[in-house]
């Protein structure tokens, strides 16, 4: 037997829980938190007693009541990690879950800060893929169990512990500190396990998808959302969110990016948090007035486009580079990498950076011979609609 009461289904409204569940002994139960007791009733049933000691939004409560199938994978990082699947489902569930959830508790607890809950399970649920980042009891759709790691989609849901759970948003309408922070975390994941061009694949494709999803939603990454919050993450939201803390990191260098980011982790854990306590924490830890970068990463419609060329001056040694932004509005205040690529095969590109704060950008830079190329944005630094970059010839 299951009572439910009804709760305010509001990401600022956090609470601890308890599930007491009646059901009959052949069936499992999962739920948040810490399993309290499990008592056999002598009458082909049993109360099974999990309680979250944690507060939580409401809607990260759940429970699964199924013939699971559970592995106990030991503690990591002082978290005991479990996988719950259909009973004819183990192998391919500890294959699915156990070694990119091992990883991701790992990296995110050395990265962000200690996990907040008392567990982590990963649950196979009557739906049909992706996952649901139910605090300390992960749901995902049974198709995602395969007999390879789903590492992408788990690393994405682990995240969520820390930023979407453990940091809530004030409202739906910051709602990219928890999808957007969850999807670069996932990018954090590859990077530090995959390596770097795994890393810059990821946020190409992350790129492609966020400048075509905010011309077909029409709106900022923070915007208002409607009543029937039909509108609160559209792909704008994680794809474009992951961008812009990408550009923070870039913005304040790595090391000062992370440790802004555990700032914010200590202060706001358990805790619900705006857009402007995020940019507060990181103006705080870096020592830069972010305002004009919170301003027009989060509240513009529209990435900035570029196009330009590029020229070899022999008798003076230089390339010169002429840059214009082209989209409708103000000028972005821009940090563009610009790489001069020598002859020779495989030859990388020496990277100068510069700001661009105007409509257009005439930059000068020393080269002793002529480049084989001059490409725009080779480190992959910044979200912008790349128009037409060519060379002129004099």
């Amino acid at each position: 037997m299951i009572r439910v009461l009804t709760s305010v289904g509001h990401p600022s409204d956090k609470a601890t829980s308890e599930f007491i569940v009646t059901a009959p002994v052949k069936y499992s139960v999962v739920a948040n938190g810490l399993l309290r007791s499990e008592t056999s009733l002598g009458d082909g049933t049993k109360v099974t007693h999990w309680a979250q000691s944690v507060p939580i939004s409401s809607w990260l409560n759940a429970i699964g009541v199924a013939q699971f199938a559970v592995h106990h994978a030991g503690q990591v990082r002082g978290v005991e990690l479990q996988t719950w699947v259909a009973h004819q489902e183990l192998e391919n569930g500890i294959l699915t879950f156990e070694l990119p959830a091992r990883r991701a508790l790992e990296f995110f607890s050395d990265y962000i800060g200690p996990y907040p809950y008392e567990k982590l399970a990963n649950v196979s649920a009557a739906f049909g893929g992706g996952g649901t980042e139910h605090a300390s009891a992960i749901f995902y759709g049974e198709s995602s169990v395969r007999n390879t790691p789903q590492t992408s989609l788990v690393a994405h849901e682990i995240a969520h512990q820390w930023f979407g759970d453990a940091v809530t948003e004030n409202d739906w309408d910051d709602a990219w500190l928890s999808e957007g922070f969850a999807t670069y975390f996932t990018l954090l994941y590859t990077e530090h396990y995959d390596g770097r061009d795994a890393f810059v694949a990821g946020l190409q494709r992350a790129r492609v998808t966020a400048l075509a999803a905010e011309k077909r939603v029409n709106h900022p990454v923070v915007h208002q959302n409607p009543a029937d919050l039909s509108g609160v993450i559209p792909g704008l939201v994680y794809q474009k969110g992951a961008w812009v803390l990408h550009m923070l990191r870039g913005q304040l260098g790595s090391e000062t990016f992370q440790a802004a980011i555990q700032a914010y982790y200590r202060r706001y854990r358990d805790r619900n948090a705006s857009s402007e306590d995020f940019r507060h924490v990181m103006e705080e830890v870096s020592g830069q007035k972010l305002d004009w970068f919170f301003e027009q990463w989060l509240h513009r419609t529209l990435s900035p486009s570029v196009e330009g060329s590029w020229t070899y001056d022999p008798a003076r040694k230089v390339v010169v580079v002429e840059l214009r932004q082209v989209q409708t509005g103000a000028p972005y205040r821009l940090l563009l990498d610009i790489g001069i690529v020598p002859e020779g095969a495989n030859a990388l590109p020496n990277v100068t950076t510069t700001e661009m704060s105007g409509a257009s950008l005439r930059v000068e830079i020393p080269a002793e011979r002529m480049p084989h190329d001059v490409v725009l944005d080779p480190s992959t630094r910044t979200l912008m609609d790349q128009r037409a970059f060519i060379q002129q010839v004099p």
